[in-house]
């Protein structure tokens, strides 16, 4: 192909994705509403986890004492006598007089919009991310279609192996990242310290950047399997090196699962099981890699 039949051909490849997103884009525009509520979900599930927390370690705190708590004591004592009052009464109204002037609980409020503009910002970025989403697969395609004119067959052959399998663990990885790590992440970063000093409140913008940067992040990591393969396909690394490295791999993961997640074994569990599994498939397709290798060294040049 000369230089301008491949600028035709990266003309119409372009087009095509484009088309795509604007299809896919315009779909999400019109379900906006929806999306908003199922990317803010996490958010809220957390919210009245911590609200429930933070209610219930109020009414355990002990209220501080009132200035003027003993005139009071006194004033309910003196009523007491006088009256007709019962000792529930009593009970009830010393109890009374000490929740009048005690700061209520703290409560996490829903995703606040600060700016002007933040509200529509955020519902075009959460189209854009559903869009991208949707249309990944057409994009992915007409890049492939593309590149795959300047590859050796060889290279075709790998990159068609290849890239079905990284396309599926990336989308698992969005899955996991929303289903599971999402509201543990929230959870622990604005339920952070204690909400009697500083009151949290969460801004659409800053929720939902969190949000996409985790679930990038999460795509990208169920993609170690295939860099370890990948790497161990070309001769870089091989597995005895993935394995002289395996106890410092588990220490890290398990550091980093203790960090991201609350103080309990089910949360870090969740977390560290999947990247501990990612890790051990990585091992066994680098030692696959790694023989597929030897064999073709073996074998005669034609």
């Amino acid at each position: 192909m000369t230089f301008g039949e491949h600028l035709e051909e990266l003309r119409r490849r372009l087009m095509r994705g484009i088309l795509a997103f604007a299809v896919a884009f315009a779909a999400a525009f019109a379900f906006q509403d929806s999306l908003m509520e199922f990317f803010t979900r996490p958010y809220e599930r957390a919210r009245a986890s911590l609200n429930a927390k933070w209610a219930q370690d109020w009414q355990a705190r002990p209220p501080p004492e009132h200035p003027q708590q003993r005139l009071i004591d006194f004033l309910v004592a003196r009523v007491a006598e006088s009256t007709t009052l019962t000792e529930a009464q009593r009970a009830e109204l010393t109890q009374l007089q000490q929740n009048e002037w005690r700061e209520p609980p703290p409560a996490l409020s829903k995703l606040q919009a600060i700016g002007s503009l933040e509200t529509f910002s955020a519902y075009m970025l959460e189209c854009l991310l559903a869009a991208l989403i949707v249309a990944a697969p057409v994009l992915l395609w007409e890049l492939w279609r593309f590149v795959a004119e300047g590859l050796y067959s060889h290279e075709k052959r790998l990159v068609g192996r290849v890239l079905p399998f990284s396309i599926g663990l990336f989308f698992i990885g969005l899955a996991f990242g929303y289903f599971v790590l999402a509201e543990l992440s929230v959870t622990f970063l604005v339920g952070y310290g204690d909400a009697q000093f500083v009151s949290p409140q969460v801004a659409i913008g800053s929720y939902l950047g969190l949000l996409f940067l985790l679930l990038l992040v999460m795509g990208l990591v169920f993609q170690i399997p295939l860099v370890m393969a990948v790497l161990a396909h070309t001769g870089l690394v091989g597995p005895d090196f993935y394995k002289g490295k395996r106890r410092h791999c588990v220490l890290a993961i398990f550091i980093i699962a203790a960090v991201i997640t609350p103080p309990d074994y089910v949360s870090q569990l969740l977390v560290a099981g999947p990247m501990l599994i990612l890790f051990e498939i990585g091992v066994l397709l680098a030692k696959s890699a790694a023989r597929a290798r030897a064999r073709r060294s073996a074998s005669p040049v034609a």
